[in-house]
């Protein structure tokens, strides 16, 4: 029993890290994009200034030289000649449709339901020390971090889609094409499996009632 509360801390430990560095990156991308917009609404040109439109959103595209484009070189300081390169990604600014606010107003609500979701994951995790593992409350607080955590990233992932395919339609940068957005990636395997693991759970908590039944 020992053995299993302490993998089952490891486990838990390890998933929380991984989401909460996975969550915050794409957070702080969508904040920084959404603040930068807002606070630089309708400013007058000034020569050297970087304006940013009105409800602006920033946008990270996947980019690569046209037919014909020139390849640019740069300098190294341990080579004697220019060493080509080529720009795979730029950052830049567009204005999403009204769908956004939709998507934006949701994104608080489940916010709060997932802070609530980490915190019931946290009192598995005392309930385990406790050697008190397979109980429906153990099955609901799972349940509740698995999907308030998806329903996160879902929000996050199609807010992020929106102002993507809205920049690919508004921008044209000369000499290369725009391939896809390359924003927030959403690490879906892992909340796959927090989902998974949810539903086994309750499936072992259920068979464990059963053959206590037949005992």
């Amino acid at each position: 029993m020992n053995k299993v509360r302490i993998l089952g801390i490891i486990a838990i430990i390890a998933i929380i890290a991984s989401f909460i560095g996975s969550f915050t990156e794409g957070w702080n991308s969508f904040g920084e994009g959404m603040d930068e917009g807002f606070s630089s609404a309708s400013a007058m040109h000034e020569p050297g200034r970087k304006i940013i439109p009105n409800n602006a959103f920033k946008a990270s595209l996947n980019v690569k030289p046209s037919a014909g484009t020139a390849i640019d070189s740069l300098n190294n300081n341990r080579i004697d000649w220019p060493i080509p390169y080529e720009v795979r990604e730029i950052q830049t600014y567009a204005k999403p449709s009204a769908w956004i606010l939709l998507f934006m107003g949701l994104a608080i609500p489940a916010s709060l339901a997932f802070l609530y979701g980490f915190y019931n994951l946290v009192r598995m995790l005392i309930s385990i020390s406790r050697r008190e593992v397979f109980t429906h409350k153990n099955v609901w607080r799972l349940r509740w971090f698995a999907y308030t955590t998806t329903s996160v990233e879902f929000l996050i992932s199609i807010t992020d889609t929106i102002i993507g395919h809205a920049a690919i339609k508004q921008i044209s940068l000369p000499g290369y094409d725009i391939i896809s957005p390359a924003g927030y990636s959403a690490e879906w395997t892992y909340i796959l499996v927090i989902v998974l693991f949810a539903e086994i759970f309750a499936a072992g908590v259920k068979i464990k009632e059963e053959q206590d039944l037949t005992i």
